[in-house]
């Protein structure tokens, strides 16, 4: 639940800095349903398709698929719901950022955080994994997290300095790291 909550913190932070320069009234708005939607999207599905050790391979790796259905569908409808909300259809940076923001918490937080990371550390302890293809996996996401993180600042960094840029960047750096940081921990520690 703490891992949860603290990803919905960090989303909310995100959405807040993005909505401010859209709507600056909405923002605490948009931020609770930031925050909300997040931790609903984490939270939520966990207690409607659990598994046991017991239960076979493919059955957990099917909960854990439709754990990431529904919160890929709070995750999705977040910025539509943030968009009707602060009307920001017509600014492209803002469009830009809330597709970032769809992509982590589709990408990292529900497939990479929810569904591979339980199904590694089910593997492992029903011991049905090779630990060569975890580590090839997770080395190379971190290279793909790493590449990706030094091409975005490239075009802040590019930018006459700007509180707002540097605040969305450290808080998206933060998220992916946390996010990315908390599988590589569950998987490597079983």
């Amino acid at each position: 639940m703490l891992y949860a909550l603290l990803i919905a913190l960090l989303t909310a932070s995100l959405y807040a800095v993005s909505v401010s320069s859209v709507n600056a009234a909405m923002t605490p708005f948009a931020a609770a349903l930031a925050a909300l939607m997040t931790f609903i999207s984490i939270y939520l599905p966990r207690k409607f398709f659990a598994y046991t050790l017991q239960d076979i391979a493919p059955t957990v790796l099917q909960n854990l698929m439709q754990r990431v259905l529904i919160g890929v569908v709070f995750t999705l409808s977040l910025p539509l719901a943030v968009l009707a909300l602060t009307g920001g259809w017509n600014d492209p940076r803002f469009l830009g950022e809330l597709f970032v923001y769809t992509l982590i918490g589709i990408f990292l937080i529900q497939i990479i955080g929810e569904a591979l990371t339980n199904h590694v550390l089910y593997l492992q302890r029903t011991h049905q994994y090779n630990s060569n293809q975890l580590f090839a996996l997770l080395a190379g996401l971190a290279l793909l997290f790493f590449i990706l993180i030094l091409y975005f600042l490239a075009f802040d960094l590019a930018q006459p300095p700007a509180m707002r840029n540097y605040l969305r960047d450290m808080l998206a750096i933060t998220l992916i790291l946390g996010g990315y940081g908390r599988a590589v921990f569950l998987m490597v520690h079983h």
